[in-house]
C-alpha cells in the first residue's frame, strides 16, 4: 500500500505592534480594514526599509478584482524614502520563501459586507498556491495581523500548505469577537 506523506502545518498567535499607530508613526496610510503591509513592518524604523513577499502585487490585484481595497502602504508613501526602489531591491536580496506575506485585517471590515474576510483570505490562498513567483504551495509563510475592536492587534503566523489558509476565517472571527 502506497505511504501518503503528512504535510505539517504550524498556527500560532502572538501579540502584534498597533498597526495604526505605527502606521502613523511611520507616515504612511492608517489601514481600518484590508492591507498588505511588509514583512518587517513591526521592526521597520523607515519606510525605506519595507521588505514585501514578492506576491504582494499580484494579491493586490486580486482583492481589487473583487473590489477590495488594499488600504496597506502604496508605492507613493514609500518613493518619500531615500530608496526609490526598495520593493524590488528586497526582492533582489531575499527568497521568497523567507519572507512571509503579512495582510492585517482590522475591525473596519465589520461594517462591510460579511463575505469580505473569506474571499481576501481565498484569493491569498489562490495565488500563493498558484502564482509562479511563490515558493511551494506545500510550504508558504502567512501571518495574518487582526486588529481588535477593543484595540491593539494579534498575529496569527500560519505555516503549511496554501490551501489551508481558508481556515484562518474562524480565528480572525474569534479574536474580533474578543475570545
Amino acid at each position: 500500500m502506497p505511504c501518503i506523506g503528512a504535510r505539517v502545518m504550524s498556527v500560532q498567535t502572538r501579540e502584534f505592534v498597533d498597526v495604526a499607530a505605527k502606521a502613523r508613526k511611520l507616515g504612511c496610510r492608517v489601514p481600518a480594514g484590508i492591507a498588505l503591509l511588509p514583512a518587517n513592518f513591526a521592526t521597520a524604523s523607515d519606510i525605506g526599509e519595507f521588505v514585501f513577499n514578492p506576491a504582494t502585487p499580484y494579491i493586490r490585484s486580486a482583492w481589487k478584482s473583487v473590489r477590495l481595497e488594499d488600504e496597506g502602504p502604496r508605492a507613493r508613501d514609500m518613493t518619500q524614502s531615500s530608496s526609490i526602489g526598495i520593493v524590488s531591491q528586497a526582492y533582489a536580496n531575499t527568497e521568497s520563501a523567507e519572507v512571509p506575506l503579512v495582510a492585517f485585517f482590522g475591525p473596519g471590515l465589520l461594517t462591510g459586507p460579511e463575505w469580505s474576510l473569506a474571499v481576501a483570505l481565498g484569493l491569498v490562498s489562490r495565488v500563493l498556491a498558484l502564482h509562479p513567483v511563490c515558493a511551494s504551495p506545500w510550504e508558504v509563510r502567512f501571518h495574518a495581523v487582526v486588529g481588535r475592536p477593543s484595540g491593539g492587534c494579534v498575529c496569527i503566523e500560519y505555516q503549511g500548505d496554501a490551501f489551508g489558509i481558508v481556515a484562518l476565517t474562524r480565528d480572525v472571527r474569534r479574536i474580533w469577537a474578543g475570545k
